[in-house]
């Protein structure tokens, strides 16, 4: 392609210079030597076009990729595409992929071929097998590359001073990961006693390098520990899961799987969770993102190595030996990464000061229970909340107070019997006694006709009844808030916990910038140094972070009576859809959007208030009760109680009675009619009703000043409420804002031009700008959920001919004023 566009520009060149030598024989017909150039062009242009297109088409660089019968290696598809990048601007790249079986005889033979092969320029081994076979062969008629090699020593492979294999046209690419130090670290979160380690079915080769591998490092690591190769079969994942030892306690995963198929390698992580087995990953944090326990490799370790496979197969184009390029690649810094959620679900929890070292993903599901969200937990607030149930529970005592004051009212009747017996001498004296032994009974009733005590008192307890009802309205508004704040900043919580710990991550990748340019020497150890102490900050800001979370769904727990300890899975909110916002309707919305339309709506609302409010219904019922209190001491100066009083008195039986008595033939009996009236008492009832009339006027100034500072609380949340509604957009567009400014100055302190200082200023403002935007969502909910409490009730309580009637009483005051 590269050389048809050649061929273009030569004949366009000719085509111009040809129009120019005719114009100049048209001018100077005698110049002999003008014509003659001019035929020169002509003739060129025909050789040109002679040439056949073959000619000129571009070089093939052919690859030949080794791979294991039916294996289709995890990075395959990587290499390929690095290669292509690097060389396709300069030759054509083509692949033969070339599978082999596990017979020597075989594979030698196939290998004979590719190198005899003279359209094949390179022989790459992709995975274990493939490149464990092209190390037996020892010698090599053609560049080859082994790009899997776990330990060289195990496998025998030189390595010159100069970091290359030495050996005439071969190169083997050393594997970037550690397994030793993945041991280790494994060791550490827990302390395995038998370790299986899952590698894919039918790869022999590969079967016992892994086991003389892995049984190298387990002898340095942990030598008491015993060790197994499980083969997985990617056609039978479940079934080959029963491979794994009874007495195995702990799995360390291989990539098995290419990329591709992400879904069965996850599938098999998943199986190794459900038998309730530790996990330790290879691959990084791809694999501890669908479930292993943990990883300490660096995600850029694949790319290190594709990386270094392609620069180096770029060399062999350009003619060098493979026996003289390089064999290692990049070593980064590590990556340890745990999933919380898996130790979650295998019942593992390691020690803080290990997790303190590590990355963890998925901490906000450290404690998963029940999925709530927002309206449930008010709704199970207004349930099940201790406080409100007292209020009620006060409410229905006081309903039992007014019936207490309203028995006053009704007759007072009381039977009563006894049993006398005395002693010879009191019968016998003048016959006072007529028996020695009587049994008699009495019967007594009162019935007030009129007491303005017990009238004053019945009614003030009717009030306080209904002052006790619009107190309990009041509680049920404030659980409402109080739910809603609860759970929103259990939200807060959670989020600044992931906040803080992407925020450590961060921290951790600047440290290890600085230690790069330490050793390069661009800057001194004082810049490793800061960032080691941010990090200890930052890991003290996480530390902060998650107790917050803990304790804000400990609060919500005993908000909802639950065990302080339930456990529970928040869903999160988002300003529209959070839960039914008076807000949210866009007409009202629309009012908030301008400083006129917003103070006319405030009116509006305080208007609403004063109808809705409990607390001003319950202060009015307070100066109700007084003033009828005030009344009572007024009458008490010259009104009477009247009463009608009975009795009557029967002897049921005698016995020992020397003779007839009177109570054989009368029942005594007495009614009476009273009525009293208070003379003097010192001077009690006219203090009293001082007392009143003083007590009269501070609940009328309560009343002012309660109705004062509620329309002020209307009017503050509204405001409040307006600039939380505008704040979302601003804080997202200075999230964005504050990252893209940290990302450029990373770039530029890694390349030198920008501090240290400037680094940690913009990572700060990034963090807070992080919290801003995401914290300014729940915030709007909250600012507009407090401002309906301050207007006495909740949009989302209201039935929807309340809302109907709330919109057509605004409307007809927008238009009113």
């Amino acid at each position: 392609m590269h050389c048809f566009r050649w061929v273009d520009a030569l004949i366009l060149m000719a085509s111009i210079i040809n129009q120019e030598m005719l114009d100049n024989i048209i001018i100077e017909q005698k110049d002999l030597h003008m014509r003659l150039r001019f035929w020169s062009f002509i003739l060129l242009w025909v050789l040109l076009m002679a040439i056949p297109s073959s000619a000129w088409s571009e070089k093939v660089f052919k690859i030949a990729l080794l791979m294991g019968a039916g294996e289709e290696t995890v990075y395959q598809g990587q290499i390929t595409q690095e290669i292509n990048t690097l060389l396709e601007s300069r030759v054509k790249v083509k692949y033969l992929k070339v599978q082999i079986d596990e017979r020597l005889d075989m594979v030698d033979n196939t290998i004979s071929k590719l190198m005899q092969d003279s359209s094949i320029d390179c022989v790459i081994g992709i995975g274990l097998d493939a490149s464990a076979f092209l190390v037996r062969r020892g010698s090599y008629a053609k560049p080859t590359i082994a790009a899997t090699i776990l330990d060289r020593q195990i496998q025998g492979l030189p390595l010159t001073p100069r970091g290359t294999s030495g050996i005439r046209h071969f190169n083997y690419i050393l594997s970037p990961f550690d397994v030793e130090k993945d041991l280790q670290t494994f060791r550490s979160i827990y302390p395995y006693k038998h370790l299986a380690v899952l590698m894919p079915a039918g790869e022999t080769v590969m079967f016992h390098a892994l086991y003389s591998y892995f049984g190298k490092a387990m002898e340095t690591v942990s030598p008491d520990a015993k060790l197994s190769i499980v083969e997985i079969d990617p056609n039978d994942i479940d079934g080959s899961m029963s491979g794994i030892p009874e007495r195995a306690d702990a799995a360390y995963v291989l990539p098995l799987f290419p990329q591709c198929q992400v879904d069965r390698e996850q599938a098999l992580i998943h199986g190794v969770n459900r038998k309730g087995l530790p996990s330790f990953a290879l691959a990084g944090e791809s694999h501890v993102k669908m479930g292993a326990m943990a990883s300490i490799a660096p995600e850029r370790n694949f790319n290190a190595m594709i990386r270094r496979i392609a620069i180096n197969v770029l060399e062999i184009m350009d003619g060098r030996d493979a026996g003289t390029l390089p064999v290692n690649v990049s070593a980064y810094a590590d990556n340890f990464v745990v999933n919380v959620a898996t130790l979650r679900k295998i019942d593992i929890y390691p020690g803080f000061k290990v997790l303190e070292k590590a990355r963890l993903l998925n901490l906000d599901k450290l404690r998963q229970g029940r999925e709530v969200n927002l309206k449930g937990v008010i709704l199970e607030a207004l349930e099940r909340n201790l406080d409100l149930q007292m209020e009620k529970t006060d409410t229905k005592l006081q309903a039992k107070a007014v019936n207490v004051a309203a028995s006053q009212l009704r007759p007072q009747i009381n039977l009563s019997s006894s049993l006398t017996h005395v002693d010879e001498n009191q019968v016998d004296i003048a016959g006072t006694v007529a028996a020695r032994t009587s049994w008699s009974t009495t019967g007594q009733f009162t019935q007030t006709l009129f007491s303005d005590d017990i009238l004053a008192n019945y009614a003030i307890q009717k009030i306080i009844l209904e002052s006790r009802r619009y107190q309990e309205k009041a509680a049920l508004l404030d659980t409402v808030l109080t739910a809603a704040q609860a759970y929103i900043t259990l939200l807060s919580a959670r989020t600044n916990q992931a906040i803080q710990n992407n925020n450590l991550k961060v921290t951790r990748t600047n440290l290890d910038l600085a230690r790069n340019k330490v050793a390069v020497g661009s800057v001194d150890a004082s810049e490793v140094n800061r960032w080691e102490s941010e990090e200890a900050t930052g890991q003290m800001a996480l530390n902060d972070a998650h107790r917050d979370l803990e304790l804000a769904g400990m609060a919500l727990n005993q908000l909802l009576d639950r065990p302080i300890t339930r456990e529970f899975s928040p869903r999160d909110i988002e300003p529209d859809t959070a839960i039914e916002l008076m807000v949210t309707d866009p007409e009202i919305y629309g009012l908030v959007e301008n400083f006129k339309q917003l103070e006319r709506f405030s009116n509006f609302l305080i208007q609403e208030s004063n109808a809705n409010l409990p607390e001003l219904k319950q202060i009015a019922q307070s100066l109700k009760s007084e003033e009828r209190r005030l009344l009572n001491r007024r009458r008490a100066l010259y009104l009477p109680d009247v009463a009608l009083t009975g009795r009557m008195d029967n002897i049921m039986d005698e016995y020992d009675a020397p003779r007839g008595t009177p109570s054989d033939l009368d029942h005594p009996w007495s009614l009476s009619l009273t009525a009293t009236w208070p003379l003097y008492s010192g001077g009690i009832r006219k203090s009293e009703l001082a007392q009143s009339r003083i007590q009269v006027g501070r609940i009328q100034m309560e009343e002012k000043n309660l109705r004062s500072r509620l329309h002020l609380e209307v009017r503050s949340r509204l405001q409040t409420a307006a600039v939380s509604a505008r704040e979302i957009d601003l804080a997202e567009r200075s999230r964005r804002s504050a990252k893209k400014s940290f990302e450029i100055i990373q770039a530029g302190y890694a390349q030198g031009r920008n501090s240290v200082t400037d680094l940690v200023d913009a990572q700060n403002a990034m963090v807070t700008s992080e919290r801003s935007a995401a914290l300014s969502k729940y915030q709007f909910v909250l600012d507009f959920l407090s401002l309906e409490r301050a207007i006495g009730g909740f949009y989302f309580l209201k039935s929807p001919e309340q809302k109907a009637h709330f919109m057509d009483e605004l409307r007809k005051y927008m238009a009113a004023s």
